[in-house]
């Protein structure tokens, strides 16, 4: 399915999705290094875990306000305070000086308001798609996202550190002509149905009640559980398995022994991070368009297979020919992986309650997020191959999980299929 097939709200979204990631990963990965040179690395931890927790707390706000409210106004509200955010990051690390613990009251705003937009922005996108195109509209977004990721991070690495200012004012920016191109040309997608005086006064008990609910979606919180395995497992390339690779390969060695080209272990987690990146925005239509066909429950397996296969080995393996290639392996997994599963959540979710499920499912990201920090825990006092054998483990689980979820939606799909041919033949 082609990119300009899709409603004009979900082209104009992917599009603004695409300037946003590129604009704010020009700063968010170089954060850490920024706030462990102005404050140090305990209370950097301390920081960033703060903003997390307030980052959790705006997606369970967002998603509940906006299936009650709607979706382009509370867009709006967090747009705007986000920008509002950048400003205040900008002037707080000006010619007039830096002052570290203002730039991370903003961005605990700015974070705050990132949480209240997500959930909102993906039931916007499920609001205007339907069922059959879906799985196309998560692979553009799944490439934009990482073509953004690539020349935000590429930009971030030039100018961070020399011209910071003018960086964060950018973002500033960039975040204003999201905010009026949505106002201008993003209509409101979905319409809920107004709640009595009765039920408003009660808001803080019907927005526990709408999470504890959810609670009892099995199939949803089956897949929320697999999808926080995976997530963690990815996420310790730049955590466990990155310094494992540069304590253990300290001293630089030959990439191959019949090319005088030597890394260290800090070079070899650059080119691992750069080859799943070439290879996402290189590689993913391609492939989607040889597997578009196939049976979307055996592209899900196998491409988990792949994925966790490769990590396996990378948290374990010293040798580069053997990381890249471990690397390839799980990056064209992760290109299997992510559109039908994106498609998959997205058909799960029930059409009142879409914000409020995405806000969960968020959650449950960012929990997978956190959990890679377990592992930087963990590495101390477990060995690498304990570390590789519980890899191995949520991988298998993960796996599991998604295999017998696959096979009962199937099945359920292929029920209401013969149910509706009955109906039809009577």
């Amino acid at each position: 399915m082609k990119f300009y097939s899709f409603d004009r709200t979900i082209q104009i979204r992917l599009w603004l999705m695409f300037i946003s990631t590129t604009s704010t990963m020009a700063v968010l990965p170089y954060l850490i290094i920024y706030f462990s040179k102005q404050v140090g690395s305990l209370m950097t931890g301390i920081l960033f875990l703060i903003v997390m927790i307030f980052n959790v707390l705006g997606s369970v706000l967002g998603g509940y306000v906006s299936d009650k409210t709607g979706r382009k106004k509370l867009i709006l509200i967090s747009e705007l305070i986000i920008f509002v955010g950048y400003i205040g990051v900008a002037f707080a690390n000006s010619n007039w000086g830096v002052f570290p613990y203002v730039t991370f009251l903003f961005f605990i705003l700015i974070q705050f308001s990132h949480g209240v937009g997500n959930p909102v922005y993906q039931a916007l996108i499920i609001d205007m798609s339907t069922p059959e195109e879906r799985k196309s509209i998560y692979t553009f977004s799944y490439w934009f996202r990482n073509i953004g990721i690539a020349i935000g991070s590429m930009i971030g690495a030039f100018l961070f550190f020399d011209y910071l200012f003018y960086l964060f004012l950018g973002v500033a920016v960039t975040t204003l002509f999201t905010f009026l191109m949505t106002y201008l040309f993003i209509k409101e997608t979905y319409v809920p149905v107004q709640q009595s005086n009765n039920q408003k006064g009660k808001e803080s008990f019907q927005m526990l009640r709408s999470y504890t609910k959810i609670m009892s979606h099995r199939f949803f919180v089956i897949f929320s559980v697999a999808s926080l395995l995976f997530i963690s497992v990815e996420e310790q390339l730049t955590n466990y398995i990155g310094v494992r690779l540069a304590n253990e390969i300290t001293d630089s060695i030959p990439f191959v022994s019949f090319l005088p080209f030597e890394v260290d272990g800090v070079n070899l987690l650059g080119i691992l991070k750069s080859e799943n990146t070439i290879l996402v925005v290189c590689f993913t239509m391609i492939l989607t368009g040889l597997i578009n066909k196939r049976n979307d429950q055996h592209v899900l397996v196998i491409g988990l297979f792949f994925f966790f296969a490769g990590y396996t080995i990378i948290s374990i393996s010293q040798t580069p020919m053997i990381l890249v290639l471990a690397m390839f392996f799980a990056s064209i997994g992760e290109i299997m992986y992510i559109p039908v599963s994106q498609a998959m959540l997205s058909n799960m979710v029930p059409d009142h309650a879409r914000s409020t499920y995405m806000a969960f499912y968020s959650v449950a990201a960012i929990m997978g997020v956190s959990s890679a920090g377990i592992f930087m825990i963990m590495s101390s006092w477990l060995s690498p191959i304990t570390l590789t054998t519980i890899i191995g483990i949520m991988g298998v689980v993960s796996i599991t999980l998604y295999f017998n979820l696959s096979k009962k939606l199937c099945d359920k799909k292929d029920d209401g299929k013969n149910e509706e041919r009955i109906k039809l033949t009577k």
